[in-house]
């Protein structure tokens, strides 16, 4: 069985109302309508902490931040509590890339630390 191509994109504290073909008549977003209209948006979501680091750690993990020990921002250290899902898709065979901040521990003044993932 041919494995699909999986294209996520997680952009920074965006509504689904600020893609304009998602209802929003007052901005131009095209490359995001182009990838909306031929995907999967959700617009009914929530997100398990108002805060960056433990809502992407939750999002990656599938797992609640308390439970992965990422609940707040500027952790020292990823605790590899839980795979990411960068590491299960590499793991099956998946190439993976990150464009962007992943920021799962602090990274002030140095390169940030990936641990495992692929």
């Amino acid at each position: 069985m041919e494995r699909p191509n999986i294209f996520w994109v997680c952009t920074d504290q965006q509504r689904y109302d600020t893609i304009a073909s998602r209802g929003n008549p007052h901005i131009r977003t095209p490359n995001l309508d182009r990838l909306v209209d031929s995907g999967l948006a959700f617009t009914h979501a929530y997100c398990q902490s108002p805060i960056c680091t433990p809502s992407r750690a939750s999002f990656l993990t599938a797992m609640y931040p308390s439970s992965v020990h990422g609940c707040m921002n500027g952790n020292a250290h990823w605790a590899d509590a839980a795979p990411l899902v960068t590491k299960l898709l590499a793991d099956s065979g998946y190439d993976c890339g990150l464009v962007g901040k992943l920021h799962l521990a602090g990274a002030h003044g140095r390169v940030e630390p990936r641990g495992e993932d692929g």
